[in-house]
C-alpha cells in the first residue's frame, strides 16, 4: 500500500486498452526524484548530499467474470536508483469480489501494517532517511510475501486477514539488530549515490505467517482508527539470529477543518530476543487547496526481552514537512532532526530532502 498522502498527484493520463466488454486494462506509473543532504556527527563526519530516483510502472485490469462476480488484477514494476532490473514484487494481486467481501491472492497490496494513519505533509521518515534509523512505518508487516487474504467491508471500516504459507525474511521491513543497523557515514553515502539502501538479508528459509488489520472511522465523521497484528515464524536455517516475529500496532487520526492530528504506537518482538517500541505523533495544517504544512515527532526504543535491559539509547526525531501540489507534479520539502540514530548513543543527524513526484 502506498503511503504518500498529499503528494500523490492526480493521474495525468491513462492508457486504456479495451479487451472485451467485461475487462479494461490500464497502464500507469510514476517518477520520484529527490535531492537529499545528510549532516551526521559520527567518526569521519561530513555532510553528504546527492540525488536519488525511483521509477515505477503499474498494470491493472478489472471487469466482471462470467458468473457475475467482479474481479481486479494487477502488478507493478519498480526500479530504484541505479538498479539494473525491476523489482517485480510490487503490488501483485488477483482479486474476486462478491458484495462487500473480496478474496485476494497476492503480495504488497492487501490492507496491512504499512497503513498511513499519522497525518503528514510528505513521506514517512524511513523513506526520507534511507532506513538508517530504528523507526520504520510498516515494520514487521508480512505484506511483501505471497499470501491469500480476505477483505471485508462493513459500516465503519475494513477488516483484512492475510495468510502467508512461507514468509521471506528478506521482504520484512526494517528488522535488523542494533549492530546491523549501525548508522555510518559509508552506508549513507552509498545510499545517496544509488538512491536506495536495501541491505536486508538476501535469502532465508521461512515458515508461515498471518496478519490482521482493521481501519475505519467507526461511523464518526473525521475520525480514522487502525489496529494491526502480525505474526511470522522462521526456522533460521540461513540466519541463526532469526526467531519468531510478532508485531502489534494501533493509532488514530482526526480531521477537523484545515487541521488534522494523530498518533500511533507499534511494538515489535523481533529476532535475537529484542523488543522495539515506536511512537509517532503528527499535526498538519492545510494552508490552501494545494499547500500543506506538517510537524511530527517519533521515539523508538529497544530492549532485550529476557532481561528488559535497554539496547542503546532512545532514538528521537523531530520533523517539519511542507507539501505543494502543482497538479501534474507534487513537491515536498522535509527537514528532519534526529538524536541517537538507530539507537546509537550521541549519533545525531540533520537531514534536508527536496522531493518531486509525478504520475502518468
Amino acid at each position: 500500500m502506498k503511503k504518500t498522502l498529499l503528494l500523490t498527484t492526480a493521474l495525468i493520463g491513462t492508457l486504456s486498452i479495451l479487451g472485451t466488454a467485461q475487462a479494461e486494462m490500464k497502464i500507469g506509473g510514476g517518477v520520484k526524484t529527490a535531492w537529499k543532504s545528510y549532516d551526521v556527527n559520527t567518526a569521519g563526519s561530513r555532510t553528504l548530499s546527492g540525488f536519488s530516483q525511483e521509477r515505477q510502472i503499474d498494470f491493472s485490469t478489472s471487469g466482471t467474470l462470467n458468473n457475475g462476480l467482479a474481479y481486479a488484477a494487477g502488478f507493478s514494476m519498480e526500479q530504484d536508483g541505479s538498479q539494473a532490473g525491476f523489482d517485480g514484487g510490487e503490488g501483485n494481486y488477483v482479486n474476486v469480489t462478491s458484495g462487500n467481501t473480496t478474496i485476494e491472492l497476492g503480495n504488497d497490496h492487501i490492507l496491512n501494517g504499512d497503513y498511513n494513519i499519522v497525518p503528514r505533509a510528505g513521506n514517512a521518515l524511513n523513506e526520507e532517511i534511507d532506513k538508517k534509523l530504528s523507526y520504520g512505518q510498516g515494520i514487521g508487516t508480512i505484506k511483501e510475501s505471497m499470501g491469500l487474504g480476505i477483505v471485508q467491508k462493513f459500516d465503519g471500516g475494513l477488516l483484512a486477514v492475510n495468510f502467508v504459507p512461507k514468509v521471506s525474511q528478506s521482504k520484512l521491513s526494517q528488522l535488523t539488530t542494533t549492530a546491523a543497523n549501525t548508522f555510518t557515514v559509508t552506508t549513507v553515502d552509498t545510499a545517496i549515490k544509488t538512491g536506495t539502501d536495501d541491505t536486508q538479508v538476501s535469502s532465508d528459509v521461512g515458515k508461515s505467517g498471518y496478519e490482521l488489520m482493521f481501519a475505519g472511522g467507526l461511523g464518526v465523521s473525521g475520525l480514522n482508527v487502525a489496529l494491526n497484528y502480525a505474526s511470522a515464524n522462521f526456522d533460521g536455517t540461513n540466519n541463526k539470529q532469526i526467531n519468531d516475529l510478532k508485531t502489534m500496532g494501533y493509532g488514530f487520526s482526526y480531521k477537523t477543518g484545515s487541521f488534522a492530528f494523530g498518533a500511533e504506537k507499534v511494538n515489535v518482538e523481533q529476532f535475537a530476543g529484542t523488543e522495539k517500541d515506536m511512537t509517532e505523533i503528527g499535526l498538519t495544517f492545510k494552508m490552501s487547496d494545494n499547500a500543506t504544512v506538517g510537524i511530527g515527532q517519533t521515539k523508538t526504543s529497544q530492549e532485550t526481552i529476557a532481561t528488559g535491559a535497554a539496547v542503546g539509547q532512545d532514538e528521537k526525531i523531530n520533523y517539519l514537512q511542507v507539501g505543494y501540489n502543482l497538479g501534474a507534479i507534487g513537491t515536498q520539502l522535509s527537514y528532519i532532526d534526529g538524536e541517537n540514530m538507530a539507537n546509537s548513543a550521541n549519533v545525531d543527524s540533520k537531514t534536508l530532502v527536496l522531493k518531486v513526484n509525478t504520475k502518468f
